[in-house]
């Protein structure tokens, strides 16, 4: 299975990089926070990251459909991202 991380970056809200994150369905998706807060992940198929220890990064997920997620981190409103899951061959190169 092809590996996929996204970057928590520092901001008020804080972003995530890449955002869309394009994968290929059956993709393993890890969150590396890069922050000095901690953030824990609702995503649209129901699952729910543990926390996100700053400096830290999550347990892998398999994304099998495309999906939101959000920070329900108390006071981290507007902190989204999405991921696609699209043909091989629409992922852009590194």
């Amino acid at each position: 299975m092809p590996n996929f991380s996204i970057s928590i970056i520092s901001g008020n809200p804080a972003t995530f990089s890449p955002n869309p994150q394009s994968v290929p369905a059956n993709s393993e998706v890890t969150w590396n926070n890069t922050t000095e807060d901690d953030h824990q992940l609702t995503l649209s198929d129901g699952r729910v990251t543990p926390v996100i220890v700053a400096e830290q990064s999550s347990p892998e997920y398999v994304i099998v459909a495309s999906i939101t997620y959000a920070c329900t981190a108390p006071d981290h409103n507007g902190e989204t991202g999405s991921i696609n899951v699209v043909a091989v061959q629409d992922i852009p190169p590194c």
